[in-house]
């Protein structure tokens, strides 16, 4: 079991990675393939895959140290069926809280190099919870568009 801090953390994050991949729930490929008329919109099948890819990254490579393997540009180009999803869903997880079970919260303030700069372990995991928050709230909003376009 993980320090309450980290613990927090790790609740929060497997929450809303459960709340992308809910948005999923029930829907056909055409439906987890669609996406709004914006240039800057993603479909439902991308934003899972980029959150999940994005939370990996965050606190398996950056907070924990552990290789993981990743193609964001892949992950923006993700087509077909949600099938998939639930099963990388439960790795990810996984890794993450593999990753943060009996992780020293004295570590909390290390700080870790990355392409955007100098992030302590703390900011990877506020980091963590933020992105993949943002992106629920962009799928649950994209999933409830799909609906209401098909509904009449």
């Amino acid at each position: 079991m993980a320090a309450p801090e980290i613990e927090a953390f790790r609740g929060r994050l497997l929450r809303e990675l459960d709340r992308i991949t809910k948005t999923l729930d029930g829907l056909d490929e055409e439906a987890v393939n669609w996406k709004p008329k914006s240039p800057s919109a993603n479909s439902l099948l991308v934003l899972a895959t980029h959150a999940l890819g994005a939370a990996e990254e965050h606190v398996v490579r950056q907070v924990g140290g552990k290789p993981i393997t990743r193609s964001r540009d892949s992950e923006f180009a993700a087509t077909g069926a949600a099938t998939l999803v639930g099963q990388r869903a439960e790795e990810v997880k996984r890794r993450i809280t593999d990753t943060l079970n009996g992780f020293d919260p004295a570590r909390l303030g290390e700080a870790r190099e990355s392409p955007f700069g100098e992030r302590t372990v703390r900011d990877w995991l506020v980091h963590a919870v933020a992105h993949a928050s943002e992106h629920a709230g962009q799928a649950e909003l994209t999933r409830d568009l799909w609906r209401a376009r098909t509904s009449g």
